[in-house]
C-alpha cells in the first residue's frame, strides 16, 4: 500500500525530467554557424589594411624576385581577396621584451594562396605551400634579419563588413575572427581591385631557411 501511494509522486517527478543532449552535440550546435552575417554589404574583394594603411600586400611589402621585404613605416596587418578565390597576407608585428626594453623584435610575414568562403560565414585560407616567407629582426640577437620559408594556413570563424568613418572618409571596414573567435584588428578597404602579387606559385617548395645576402 505504501509503494502504491508513492507512484503518483514518482510519475510527476519523471514527467518533469528533461533529457539533455550530450555535451558534444551542444558544442557542435554552437559552432555550426560562423560569426557575423553571411549577407554582408559588400564582398571580401579588395585590399584591407589596419591603422594608417602603411602595411599593404603586394610588391610594396615583399619582392619575390630578390627574396626581400620592404619595411613599412609602422607595424600593421593587411589582407587582400579576389572574388575568384585568391588571398594574400602581409603582417608587420612588433614584440617587446619587458626585461630588456631595448630588445625589440620585429616579424614580417608574407604568404598567399586560395580561400574558401563557406556557407556558414567561415573562411578557410589555404596557402601555396613553399611560397610564404618570414623575416625576424631582433636588436639583441646574434643572428638577425633572417628570411625563412613560412607556411601557415588560417581559419576564420567568421567576418563582418560595415561602413565607418576613417580619416574623415566613409570606407568599408572588415572585422575577421580567428580560429578561436578572437577578433583581429579592424581593417579598412584601401584598394579595390586589390594590390596583390601574381596569384600563382612563385617559389619552388623550400625546406629550411634562406639567409638574406
Amino acid at each position: 500500500m505504501m509503494f502504491a501511494s508513492l507512484l503518483p509522486a514518482l510519475t510527476v517527478c519523471l514527467l518533469g525530467l528533461v533529457v539533455l543532449p550530450p555535451l558534444s552535440t551542444v558544442h557542435a550546435q554552437q559552432t555550426t554557424y560562423g560569426i557575423g552575417d553571411p549577407n554582408n554589404i559588400t564582398s571580401l574583394e579588395g585590399t584591407w589594411s589596419t591603422g594608417a594603411g602603411n602595411v599593404v600586400t603586394g610588391l610594396r611589402f615583399y619582392n619575390p624576385g630578390n627574396n626581400s621585404f620592404i619595411y613599412p613605416t609602422t607595424a600593421g596587418q593587411s589582407y587582400s581577396f579576389t572574388n575568384d578565390g585568391y588571398w594574400e597576407q602581409a603582417l608587420y608585428l612588433y614584440e617587446s621584451n619587458p626585461a630588456k626594453p631595448n630588445c625589440v623584435s620585429a616579424q614580417l610575414i608574407w604568404q598567399h594562396g586560395t580561400y574558401t568562403l563557406h556557407s556558414n560565414n567561415t573562411l578557410s585560407l589555404d596557402i601555396f605551400r613553399g611560397d610564404g616567407r618570414q623575416q625576424i629582426s631582433d636588436r639583441c640577437a646574434e643572428t638577425s634579419n633572417t628570411i625563412m620559408a613560412y607556411d601557415q594556413t588560417e581559419f576564420m570563424t567568421g567576418f563582418e563588413i560595415h561602413i565607418d568613418t576613417h580619416y574623415g572618409q566613409s570606407v568599408y571596414v572588415l572585422k575577421m575572427y580567428e580560429f578561436d573567435g578572437t577578433p583581429k584588428p579592424l581593417m579598412y578597404q584601401i584598394y579595390n581591385p586589390p594590390s596583390m602579387l601574381p596569384n600563382q606559385q612563385l617559389h619552388e617548395e623550400i625546406i629550411g631557411s634562406l639567409n638574406q645576402p
